[in-house]
């Protein structure tokens, strides 16, 4: 028997309250339902509502249905094309051919090239306050996909641009329609001037496995096309907003960067806490292809299921204490800023190590670091960086 949700019960995220600070909120309506109603449809609150609405078959992602009901139309994924936008067979034929990309051996070899990177940007570094957005984290993960993709390294502020103003769409204001659509029409441009590069002179690298996975049958055209302007549209702005948070949450707690910095050994776990504590990804929005039910809540068909990954990531039901950072915390049940079940980040590995590079860079090299004037963030509305210069202190030889 479906549960009767409290009327009252209604989460309005262009509040000023929820701006200033969602967690109060999340708390509140939390102790009421695991799930409430939002202006789109309903928005999942506690940790286990997030986490069965994402393995739940009956919601698809929704970005590009509430923007054709909007009157926008699609601006993001391309049915059966993608990764993002695809179910079933269809998903798995396309993950089978990128997958070999984003193995555990593969990413500790990028690893290597990855440190190397955030090395030579912090070695040279001989000024304050530093932008660790503009100037390492933005940097990173756009010189990774470069070489990932067979590209010059001169390429990658183009690429930085691109999927900054491309991962725009899922703010789903008005602002942003236009912005997307010249983002993507020149990113469809430069996607097709690198698959007919690759299939002249191929490589050992991302585009060029594409390129083989089309000559031999395996994938489509279409396939090859649209799976790689996914990847380069997902390629910087989500690891540099989560790389770029990391380090804003520790330089706001000297107390756990010090023992950071003391104990290295906890660098991957104090990723994952800072990912929990302040993730990029705050929320996603799912669409009902079907009537189904969450927490006992009623979901009909043509509903929007918004997951509120910042409100699971803070559920006292299975974090304790979930207001406190702690580095050294037992997470013994994973974020969901990647999503989970059958659409799982095939990346998210892969970010994973980039971001751990990216603290264990300055963490390692300096014993204090705090936030400089001239932040600026879109924190709790959707996760983006925009500047994060921060004064560095105390360096350790």
């Amino acid at each position: 028997m479906a549960l009767q949700v409290d009327p009252q019960a209604f989460l309005d995220p262009t509040s000023a309250e929820f701006l200033d600070d969602p967690h109060p909120t999340f708390d509140r309506l939390r102790a009421i339902a695991p799930m409430v109603r939002d202006p789109i449809g309903w928005s999942t609150l506690s940790y286990s509502s997030c986490e069965n609405a994402f393995h739940d078959r009956a919601l698809v992602p929704g970005i590009d249905p509430l923007l054709e009901e909007r009157g926008v139309g699609a601006l993001w994924g391309e049915p059966g094309h993608t990764l993002t936008d695809s179910e079933g067979a269809d998903h798995q034929r396309l993950r089978r051919v990128v997958s070999p990309w984003f193995t555990h051996r593969r990413i500790e070899q990028l690893r290597d090239r990855v440190r190397r990177s955030a090395d030579e940007i912090l070695d040279r570094l001989d000024h304050a306050p530093f932008d660790a957005m503009s100037e390492l984290a933005d940097v990173i993960p756009s010189r990774l996909f470069c070489w990932m993709v067979g590209v010059p390294e001169s390429d990658a502020a183009d690429l930085a641009r691109l999927s900054k103003a491309l991962l725009l769409v899922f703010t789903a204001t008005p602002e942003m329609v236009e912005p997307v659509r010249a983002a993507k029409a020149e990113l469809a441009d430069y996607t097709r001037r690198l698959l007919a590069a690759k299939r002249a002179d191929p490589g050992d690298d991302l585009a060029s496995m594409l390129s083989a996975a089309e000559a031999t049958g395996v994938l489509a055209e279409r396939d090859v096309f649209h799976l790689l302007e996914e990847l380069l549209s997902a390629s910087v702005d989500n690891t540099a907003n989560t790389a770029a948070l990391a380090l804003w949450t520790l330089a706001g707690d000297p107390e756990q960067w010090a023992v950071l910095h003391s104990q290295p050994d906890l660098l991957a776990n104090a990723v994952e806490e800072c990912g929990r504590f302040q993730p990029a990804i705050r929320h996603t929005i799912k669409y009902a292809v079907d009537d189904t039910t969450i927490e006992g809540v009623a979901v009909e068909k043509g509903e929007f299921v918004t997951i509120r990954i910042a409100a699971a990531h803070r559920d006292p039901a299975v974090y304790p204490r979930p207001h406190t950072l702690d580095i050294t915390r037992d997470l013994a049940r994973p974020q969901l800023a990647f999503g989970a079940g059958r659409h799982y980040c095939l990346g998210a590995a892969l970010g994973k190590m980039e971001v751990q590079e990216v603290v264990r860079g300055l963490v390692a090299r300096w014993r204090r670091c705090e936030p400089a004037d001239g932040v600026r963030m879109n924190l709790n509305a959707s996760g983006n960086v925009f500047s994060l210069p921060v004064r560095l202190t105390e360096r350790a030889t």
